[in-house]
């Protein structure tokens, strides 16, 4: 082994050590795109003794030239004889349809293939392959469309889900020419990414055109400065994290803000809940986008949402803020409800009750967009609360034909990001309410109910 690749390995040894990355012989799971970057990280690893499993993310992009990648990798997982993980998805077509730049979509899709695959094999860590010219490119783009002061301790050495899990940068504190000499040193092959030389990404920009014109003009130590600025914030974040933990314990609860308790924050921890919020949600964190949630949270009107990003919508209601998750919904099961009974489900509290009488008032004048009153004799099987699957029908009360749920929402105006969001009340999974609109004809009161089961939503959706 040369001197480069020595040099690198008892750097990337000490930077594991100063942040407390890795444990002596930890399984890792390695994110290798088959670049330079990843490859290094790799050998790195193994050769310091870390058992490994290699994930691979294929993009389905450059024609062939990702699925080749991939075959590379996996090669290099044979090699190795390290276990290969691999899930390939058309990531461009998925980033328009949902209206998300390719970057940030990726990004979120490659994070939750890691996390699954570290959950499957007991991976506590996720090693990537970022090293100290991503941090200075990142901390500059972060200055340049502004970024809220936790984005300026960009690309950190370890960040930790609260999951258990950990993501480690272990050559965060080596530099491209490093990298590239270890290679080198080692005749190590690695994957061409000839995007990577384009243009049209801000990140080539900035790493290409605008990094080596402010160092030939401003500051040949300018990757140094960009980086320490990034330790330094990092280090000032610990302490806002330390508060904001804090402020988590008091006012979030189950995908849901305490108003009062959220108000009490300062406002650093305030905006540092919302981009940590962003972040587990694969939204992009910039200055403005967490202002604005922050000063919705806090002065928005009842019964509204903001659009959070990446499908993620926030509702505020009395005293609270619920963050919904459209997809997260749409995969919940269903929730059994206690008859009679409160039980939370989908970020809200159903209330059921038995009457053996007949209401004082018109049933008409008690049913709202937040409680409603069935049959109870009629509703004959399990009551539960679940998102809506495909294919979903109903007969809405007042029709006499089953309707598709998804054209029932059409037609109700209820916008694409939170109809997966809107609970289905259902009696053995055939739909009884569509919680904030109306009931199914099969389970209402007819002039023939003796017994009535009335069911209350705090906060329905509306």
């Amino acid at each position: 082994m040369g001197d480069a690749a020595q040099q690198l390995l008892h750097r990337v040894r000490a930077t594991i050590a100063k942040y407390h990355m890795l444990a002596p012989g930890e399984t890792v799971l390695a994110a290798v795109s088959g670049g330079p970057d990843s490859i290094c990280l790799l050998h790195a690893l193994a050769e310091l003794g870390y058992h490994l499993h290699i994930a691979h993310f294929d993009h389905q992009t450059r024609g062939h030239k990702s699925a080749e990648d991939a075959e590379f990798v996996r090669d290099v997982a044979v090699r190795f004889g390290s276990p290969f993980h691999l899930e390939s998805r058309p990531i461009e077509e998925e980033a328009a349809e949902v209206g998300e730049s390719f970057e940030a979509y990726a990004r979120g899709a490659r994070y939750s293939f890691f996390r699954r695959v570290a959950d499957s094999t007991g991976c506590t860590a996720i090693a990537t392959g970022h090293h100290a010219d991503d941090r200075a490119e990142t901390v500059l783009m972060r200055l340049l469309r502004g970024t809220w002061p936790g984005g300026l301790g960009a690309i950190p050495p370890v960040r930790n889900n609260g999951d258990g899990r950990r993501v480690v940068r272990p050559l965060i504190e080596c530099t491209r020419e490093e990298i590239m000499a270890f290679l080198a040193d080692g005749s190590i092959g690695y994957c061409e990414d000839e995007t990577n030389a384009s243009m049209q990404h801000t990140r080539n920009r900035v790493r290409h055109e605008l990094m080596p014109e402010l160092v030939e003009k401003y500051n040949p130590r300018l990757r140094d400065a960009l980086c320490r600025l990034a330790e330094m914030q990092y280090d000032a974040n610990d302490v806002i994290r330390q508060r904001t933990g804090e402020l988590i314990l008091a006012c979030y609860h189950d995908a849901a803000i305490d108003l009062v308790e959220f108000a009490r924050g300062p406002i650093a921890c305030q905006r540092e809940l919302l981009a940590d919020c962003a972040e587990r949600n694969g939204i992009d964190i910039e200055f403005d986008r967490i202002e604005r949630a922050r000063l919705f949270v806090l002065q928005g009107p009842q019964h509204k949402y903001f659009d959070f990003g990446n499908g993620v919508m926030l509702r505020n209601e009395r005293g609270t803020t619920y963050i919904l998750d459209a997809a997260r919904q749409a995969d919940d099961g269903a929730t059994e409800l206690q008859l009679p009974g409160a039980t939370p489900a989908m970020g809200l509290v159903f209330h059921c009750r038995i009457l053996e009488q007949a209401p004082a008032m018109p049933i008409r004048g008690l049913c709202n967009a937040s409680r409603q009153i069935f049959d109870a004799d009629r509703v004959n099987g399990a009551v539960s609360v679940r998102a809506r699957r495909d294919g979903d029908r109903f007969t809405p009360l007042g029709m006499e034909q089953p309707k598709k749920i998804q054209d029932y929402m059409v037609d109700r105006k209820v916008d694409q990001p939170l109809r997966d969001a809107v609970p289905l009340v259902c009696v053995d999974d055939r739909i009884a309410w569509v919680v904030g609109h109306t009931i199914d004809a099969s389970v209402a009161v007819t002039d023939d109910t003796k017994r009535y089961l009335l069911i209350e939503v705090e906060d329905a959706l509306e």
